[in-house]
């Protein structure tokens, strides 16, 4: 991490930088079945949204910003899909999108949960 960001930085510094790092760290983008951790996601470099999204919480909190998942809904080339992202806190909460490489997140991300994965499986129910 300290090649990333320097202890000069400013929150909203480090915060661009993680999200950067986040967006370039998965080199192969796609669809993985499985509950993802960001010392998995680091070391496979394999991944979606979701797998972005549990790498840049963790990168963010190491950094000292607090930071969560959120979840729902993405327009993209005429169509809704499903999507994960992060919100972070700078002051005020911010989101960042490390898949569209996006602080804040453009309009087209509708919220429909956030915290860290459980509440995901809560809109199943």
């Amino acid at each position: 991490m300290e090649k990333i960001i320097k202890p000069t930085d400013t929150a909203d510094q480090k915060a661009r930088k993680i999200c950067q790092l986040g967006f370039t760290a998965i080199s192969r983008k796609k669809p993985v079945l499985s509950v993802p951790n960001a010392l998995e996601v680091l070391k496979n470099k394999v991944g979606d949204c979701n797998e972005h999204s549990v790498l840049l919480v963790a990168l963010l909190r190491a950094a000292g910003i607090p930071a969560q998942m959120e979840a729902g809904l993405v327009y993209l080339h005429g169509r809704f899909y499903w999507h994960a992202w992060n919100v972070l806190y700078l002051g005020k909460w911010v989101t960042s999108d490390a898949v569209f490489n996006q602080i804040p997140a453009d309009v087209t991300h509708i919220r429909l949960v956030r915290g860290d994965g459980v509440e995901q499986m809560n809109l199943m129910e």
